[in-house]
C-alpha cells in the first residue's frame, strides 16, 4: 500500500529514537525519585497509545468477517472479554503459569515489530532480548516487581531470564553483523533501546518501548487500514471500557499500597488483553498482511 496521508501525519520509526533519548534525559533530570509520577505518565500514555492499539480489534474483526450487526458485536466483545477474564483468573489461581505464559506470548507478539526487517528467528531473538534486558541490567528492581505478580518465584524467574537475555542478544547482534544491507534507522532504534534498558529502571523502560514504539506501530497500521474516522469510532469507546475494567480490577484487589495495586493492574491487565488481541491477529493473519 502506498504511503497514505494518514501515515504521513504520524511519526516515522526514526522519530522513536529521538523520543527515546528525550525520555531517558527526562527521567534522569526530573523523574528519577518519583515513582508515582512515573506510573501516572505510564497510565496516561497507555490511555493514549497502549489501550487504543487493541481497542480497534472489533473493527479489524468486522473487516475480516468475524461478526456482523449489533448482535455479532456483542458476541465478539463477550468472547474477547471472557478470554481476558480467564487470564486474570489464571493469575489468581496459578500465578507462575500465568507469568511464564505472559513472557512467552509477549515474545511472540513483540516479534512482529521487527518481522518486516529481520527473519523470524532474528525477530524472536530481538523481542526476547527486549523483554529480558531489565532482568540483566536491573535485576533487583525487576525482582521487586515480579514479587507483586509471582511472590514465590520472583528471584528464580529473574535468574532464569539473565542467560536467556545474554544469548538472545548475542544471536541478534551476530545476525545484524552478518546482514548484507543495514537499515540505519532500525539498527539505531535497537541500539537506543539497549541504552534505555541499561539507563532506565524497568517501568520507565517498559513505558518507552510499549507506549512509544510498539503501540504506535500498530496504531499506524490500523489507521492505514481503517481510516481515521473508523479507528476513532472504535478506539474511543473500547479504550474507555478497558479503563473502566481496569478500575474494577483495581478495587477488587486485596488491600495494598496504591503503587503496588497499579503495577498489578497494569501488567496483569495488559497481558489479559494481549491474549485475545494475539488470537485475533492469528485469526486474521492474511487480512492483516494485506492491510499492513
Amino acid at each position: 500500500m502506498a504511503r497514505s496521508r494518514i501515515e504521513k501525519l504520524l511519526p516515522s520509526r526514526a522519530a522513536f529514537s529521538v523520543l527515546c533519548l528525550l525520555a531517558i534525559a527526562s527521567y534522569h533530570l526530573w523523574l528519577r525519585e518519583d515513582i508515582e509520577r512515573q506510573l501516572v505518565i505510564l497510565i496516561v500514555l497507555l490511555m493514549l497509545t497502549g489501550l487504543p492499539h487493541g481497542a480497534v480489534d472489533p473493527a479489524i474483526a468486522r473487516r475480516a468477517g468475524l461478526w456482523r450487526g449489533a448482535a455479532g458485536l456483542l458476541k465478539f466483545s463477550a468472547a474477547y472479554l471472557g478470554l481476558a477474564i480467564l487470564m486474570v483468573a489464571i493469575w489468581f489461581a496459578l500465578p507462575e503459569l500465568f507469568f511464564i505464559a505472559m513472557l512467552g506470548f509477549s515474545v511472540w507478539h513483540f516479534a512482529g515489530d521487527w518481522s518486516a526487517n529481520f527473519s523470524k528467528s532474528a525477530s524472536l531473538s530481538i523481542s526476547t532480548a527486549i523483554i529480558t534486558w531489565p532482568a540483566l541490567f536491573s535485576a533487583k528492581e525487576v525482582s521487586t516487581i515480579f514479587s507483586l505478580l509471582v511472590p514465590a518465584s520472583s528471584e528464580a524467574l529473574v535468574a532464569a531470564m539473565v542467560p536467556i537475555s545474554i544469548l538472545s542478544t548475542i544471536y541478534f547482534v551476530f545476525h545484524c553483523i552478518r546482514m548484507a544491507r543495514w537499515k540505519f534507522a532500525i539498527h539505531a532504534e535497537l541500539a537506543i533501546l539497549l541504552v534505555a534498558a541499561i539507563t532506565l529502571p524497568p517501568i520507565p523502560y517498559f513505558t518507552v518501548y510499549f507506549c512509544l514504539l510498539h503501540s504506535p506501530l500498530h496504531l499506524n497500521k490500523s489507521l492505514n487500514r481503517l481510516g481515521m474516522k473508523e479507528t476513532l469510532v472504535y478506539a474511543i469507546p473500547f479504550t474507555a471500557l478497558s479503563v473502566l475494567a481496569g478500575g474494577f480490577f483495581l478495587v477488587s484487589l486485596p488491600p495494598a499500597a496504591i503503587t503496588i495495586q497499579f503495577i498489578q493492574v497494569i501488567f496483569i491487565g495488559l497481558f489479559a488483553l494481549t491474549v485475545p488481541h494475539m488470537v485475533l491477529i492469528e485469526l486474521t493473519k492474511e487480512e492483516h498482511r494485506r492491510g499492513a
